[in-house]
């Protein structure tokens, strides 16, 4: 029996060895020396801060950076909201904001340039300039950025001897002027002159290849004749992109997910979750030109990215819903395959404001663009929500930035070692330099759940050292993403690897924090380590090494770490969540860290907590000798306020006026009619696009617009919709409703709604200004007719309350004088069914949504214009059942009832903390 047992222990031992995953990574011999001085960059700058690039990476005062950039577009944020934007992406660990210049946002009428208010580029980037943030402007001539025509004026596209985006000599000439207007506002703004301009890009998305080089090269030089020298020219390189070589530096990009596909089902991407040294993505944008030779090579060019998407854009099509790992995912897969900028498109969610002629969207019926946007809704769930609001995949990326900023300089120069693994499988890389390194690992991909490795161990070579951990294997569940340390020299504490991820430090306290349940272990090298100290953990001895597990992780899970040199160091791990929830900043000129599930950001020392909720806890690194985290809490003087939204008829707003209330009509009066007069004025700087009558009649009529009769029949006692686009003009206009005389009582309500292609929206009701009058015949320019006087006003019927209409509907929204005076923001959550809602403060549109069946949170303090002691009117429209639509999340009901289904508001309120 003793055999048989030994036999079975055995056997047990062998399956176990051989159910073990071991990846295998030599990372002992794979740095490259960067090639220098072959890229035609601009002036880099003081020689002792200069800005350089070589083929590899970015450099600052001849060290290594490895930047984090994120996109802000000014002219879509109001003014007074920017630098709350800017200190929230700056919290975030974003160093350079990049922004599009979207060409008719500041000449959308030819000759008559804007550069103020939202549109002050200027004060944009000195307001960056002001909190140590560098600005990479994005100027295109055609920028995209889901702007109509790209960005591009309609009166240049309307010109018949012009062709744009090309060498076209009238093209030329009106760039050339463009670029002069961009020069003044950036004069002595750039790096050169002390000032945070370290880059622009040209055009975007110039899929040309070889043949758009002469134009992207003419548009630098047109740059330098301005003036406009920096240290760093990009243009956008995927889909075969025009790069004069040398000249300009390729950057590239990812969405998890593409709103602009002709399709309405899932779309898979896996490659977006896997380790590649290929930079370019076929999956970014639509149209892209399709060529069978290869163009070009890139390894003489750095590996930047500038339009990594945490969010995506919904079109009318495609109602996604991006995970916050998705973003997250792919910017480690970047960075794991040698990216040495991290570049975000977009970051901060904003707004299309309103244009004087036109709609500033990309938009689809009138110019024939590839997809159909919200008109004013740019929140691509961003990191940033356009409400304001912090979104959860800014937490995840927040850990990696904060990682990044500190060991750029280590980072920046390794290489990376990326085998092939299978898709299916964990997907892990080095970054080395042959001596020190990391490691990156992901077991995720969008809409495909990963298998969980079991019994996972990696083994990876280093000149000097072979890294064999963890001691027992460990199990990669789905959607576990992670960066661990290999071998890094953290001051004079070497730390062989960890199965925790590095964050950051502050002071002599080092934060790592748990990947999901993946066990915690560390190995201290003894060469520079004396001594491990850590409550309820497991410390083993070895020949060579400390070696610490068992850990439970959160604030109160510090190791002291006795270095040979007699100091001390501490290494603090935490949670997932509580990393999710750290903050690196700045106070009082120290680097601080804070723990909170509120969000924070500083300003000019200053530490600032905000949240909807009444009370915030918050917890402050106490470093030196035994450090620990502090618990605080801030009480917020939330205002007493109750908002609520209340059903609005579709005639609620007008007067019933009196057609008829005859008992017995005289003789003479049997050809009798009663006619109302309305005299309005359109005039308004945009087209006219649509004009409604929605008209209750309770006896037949017929209708005039400018002396011609509106040829649609019109049908008592109901609801009628009646177009009035092609009769209606700018300036004055003269309507009347003709009645004939009827026995016993009658009337009529209506309402008229104007809308213009700049999405302005008038509207008036029936009152005492609908004139009236009792004659034979019609009113005519030939004849003379009585004068009108002031119509019958009477009590609306019984079931005037009942009167709906069934393709919108409409609720009101009253909003406190001074609401927003002692508060942050507010947010407005609204849960719907429908196809898309719209918000309207006065006769603008301020705001709208595509309904994907997410909650739709509508911040009131950044709407284009003030909403306090403002109505405002939600507007709500059922879905069509044969709309062709991809929806993500799943309908909770239908969607062919336009219907609110709950509204809540969260007051957020700001306070400074110590």
């Amino acid at each position: 029996m003793k055999k048989i047992g030994f036999l079975f222990i055995g056997f047990c031992l062998l399956t176990n060895l051989s159910a073990q995953k071991v990846y295998k990574l030599d990372a002992s011999d794979v740095m490259e020396a960067p090639l220098c001085g072959h890229l035609k960059m601009g002036n880099s700058g003081p020689k002792e801060k200069a800005i350089e690039i070589n083929s590899l990476y970015m450099t600052l005062g001849g060290k290594p950076i490895l930047p984090v950039m994120g996109e802000l577009h000014f002219s879509r944020i109001r003014k007074d909201l920017w630098e709350d934007r800017i200190l929230k992406m700056k919290a975030c660990g974003i160093n350079i904001i990049s922004t599009y210049l979207f060409w008719n946002h500041h000449e959308e009428i030819e000759g008559q340039f804007e550069w103020e208010n939202e549109k002050d580029l200027r004060s944009f980037i000195k307001l960056c300039r002001k909190h140590g943030l560098f600005v990479v402007p994005r100027l295109g001539p055609w920028s995209h950025g889901e702007a109509r025509n790209g960005g591009t004026p309609d009166w240049i596209l309307q010109k018949k001897y012009l062709k744009d985006r090309s060498n076209d000599v009238v093209y030329q000439n009106y760039v050339k002027r463009y670029f002069a207007q961009i020069a003044y506002q950036l004069k002595g703004l750039y790096y050169k002159d002390g000032g945070n301009i370290i880059g622009i890009q040209l055009e975007n998305e110039y899929w040309y290849g070889k043949e758009g080089e002469p134009h992207i090269q003419w548009l630098k030089d047109t740059a330098l004749e301005n003036g406009i020298d920096v240290p760093m020219y990009t243009v956008t390189g995927w889909g075969d992109g025009s790069v004069p070589p040398f000249e300009v530096i390729p950057l590239w990009g990812g969405y998890a997910d593409a709103p602009w596909v002709e399709h309405v089902g899932k779309e898979y991407q896996p490659g977006n979750f896997l380790f590649d040294s290929f930079r370019d993505n076929e999956n970014i944008g639509n149209d892209q030109i399709k060529r069978q030779d290869v163009y070009m090579t890139y390894e003489k060019y750095p590996f930047f990215t500038c339009e990594m998407g945490v969010g995506v854009q919904n079109t009318y099509h495609r109602r996604l819903s991006i995970d916050p790992l998705d973003g997250m995912g792919m910017m480690i897969a970047k960075l794991g395959s040698g990216s040495n900028l991290l570049g975000y498109y977009i970051f901060a969610g904003a707004t299309q404001f309103t244009g004087k002629l036109w709609s500033t969207e990309e938009e689809q019926l009138k110019t024939g663009y590839w997809s159909r946007l919200p008109v004013k809704s740019y929140d691509f769930q961003a990191a940033i929500r356009e409400s304001g609001e912090i979104a959860e995949s800014y937490k995840k990326v927040k850990k990696l930035h904060y990682f990044v900023n500190e060991f750029e300089k280590d980072l920046a120069p390794m290489m990376p070692v990326i085998p092939k693994w299978e898709e299916d499988g964990l997907q892990v890389s080095v970054r080395s330099n042959n001596e020190t390194g990391y490691m990156f690992g992901i077991n995720y991909s969008r809409y495909h759940p990963k298998k969980a490795q079991k019994s996972v161990k990696f083994e990876v070579k280093l000149k000097d050292k072979m890294l064999r951990f963890p001691q027992k294997g460990i199990e990669m569940q789905d959607s576990t993403v992670f960066i661990w340390p290999l071998n890094v020299e953290l001051d004079a504490m070497r730390l062989n690897y960890a199965t925790a991820q590095l964050m950051g430090s502050v002071d002599n306290c080092y934060l790592f924090f748990q990947n999901r349940q993946i066990p915690v272990e560390l190995s201290f090298d003894k060469s520079t380590v004396k001594g491990v100290e850590a409550n309820r953990a497991k410390i083993k001895e070895e020949s060579d090494s400390w070696i610490v597990n068992g850990l439970n992780s959160g604030k109160d899970c510090v190791l002291k770490v006795q270095l040979q040199n007699g100091e001390e160091k501490y290494v603090v791990i935490l949670t997932e969540k509580e990393a999710d929830n750290c903050w690196l900043l700045e106070q009082d000129g120290k680097k601080v860290c804070y723990i909170s599930d509120a969000d924070l950001y500083s300003s000019l020392g200053d530490v600032y907590i905000f949240s909807t909720d009444k009370k915030a806890a918050y917890y402050k690194l106490k470093t030196g000798m035994n450090p620990r985290f502090e618990q605080k809490a801030v009480i917020f003087n939330q205002p007493q306020m109750d908002i609520r939204i209340q059903p609005k008829g579709i005639l609620e707003e007008a007067k019933w006026l009196e057609t008829a209330n005859f008992h017995g009509i005289e003789p003479y009066q049997q050809r009798y009619r009663r006619f109302f007069f309305k005299e309005f004025n359109l005039d308004n700087p945009s087209k006219i696009k649509k004009v409604t009558l929605f008209m209750y009649p309770e006896s037949k009529c017929i209708l005039n617009l400018n002396d011609t009769w509106v040829n649609q029949e019109i049908k008592p006692n109901q609801l009628n919709e009646i177009d009035l686009t092609g009769y209606a003009r700018k300036g004055v206009n003269l309507l009347f409703a003709s009645f004939p005389f009827v026995e016993g009582k009658k009337q009529f309500a209506a309402r008229v709604i104007v809308e213009y292609y700049n999405y302005d929206r008038i509207e008036f009701s029936t009152d005492s200004s609908w004139l009236s009058t009792d004659y034979y015949s019609n009113p005519s320019l030939t004849r003379e007719f009585p004068q009108p006087m002031m119509p019958m006003v009477v009590d609306k019927p019984g079931y005037a309350d009942g009167i709906a209409y069934n393709t919108f509907k409409e609720w009101r929204l009253q909003v406190p004088t001074d609401a927003l005076e002692k508060l942050n923001n507010i947010y407005m959550r609204i849960s719907y069914s429908g196809d898309k809602a719209e918000i309207y403060n006065g006769y603008m549109l301020s705001d709208d949504d595509y309904n994907s069946h997410a909650t739709w949170t509508v911040g009131l303090n950044r709407q284009e214009h003030s909403v306090e002691g403002k109505e405002l009117t939600l507007v709500i429209y059922k879905l069509d059942k044969d709309e062709k639509i991809f929806f993500d999340l799943p309908a909770n009901g239908t969607d062919e009832q336009a219907d609110v289904k709950k509204v809540e508001f969260d007051f957020e309120c700001l306070q400074k903390i110590d």
